[in-house]
């Protein structure tokens, strides 16, 4: 269920654009993380709901490993923090700015998922989770590469999950 996919070449407007909307995605994930209930760790997921969350996540680094900025956009959680603070417009200059892009990327897993115990900060959020991704990112300028692991939190609201 859990899989690999590498990508080597990008079609697109601007080849460097995938690290910045992740590197947003990563400071939004630190800012949801300590706003999250101290029980995270404690809840299961079901085979069923563990592959739909694996395939949100897919969709969401295929969508920047394709540049497809209406398609990453889409996949940020209405409720998502990020959202809420940027246009996007601003999403999109951002994206565009970006010197790096992802080459690689490997799910390694469901770190945690748990019930959204305070529903006054986040009414419209069922759960929450994290997923483990090993990525492998292309600095275009130095043609550098580099290897990073990120958990990205992901919101299940109205039955789907999205990025947070």
């Amino acid at each position: 269920m859990i899989g690999h996919r590498s990508h080597t070449d990008r079609r697109g407007e601007h080849p460097a654009a995938a690290v910045v909307s992740v590197v947003i995605c990563v400071i939004c994930a630190l800012v949801v993380a300590f706003v999250l209930p101290a029980p995270a760790l404690g809840d299961t997921i079901s085979d069923v709901e563990e592959s739909a969350l694996v395939q949100a996540t897919r969709e969401f680094l295929d969508a920047e490993m394709r540049q497809d900025y209406p398609a990453v956009y889409r996949c940020f959680a209405p409720s998502s923090p990020y959202v809420h603070e940027h246009t996007y417009d601003d999403y999109l200059r951002d994206a565009r700015a970006s010197e790096d892009r992802i080459v690689s990327y490997t799910i390694v897993g469901v770190t945690y998922v748990h019930d959204n115990e305070d529903m006054k900060k986040w009414p419209s959020v069922e759960r929450f989770a994290q997923v483990e991704v090993d990525m492998i990112f292309l600095h275009i300028p130095t043609d550098r590469r580099s290897e990073i692991n990120i958990g990205f939190i992901f919101f299940k609201e109205g039955g789907k999950w999205y990025k947070s």
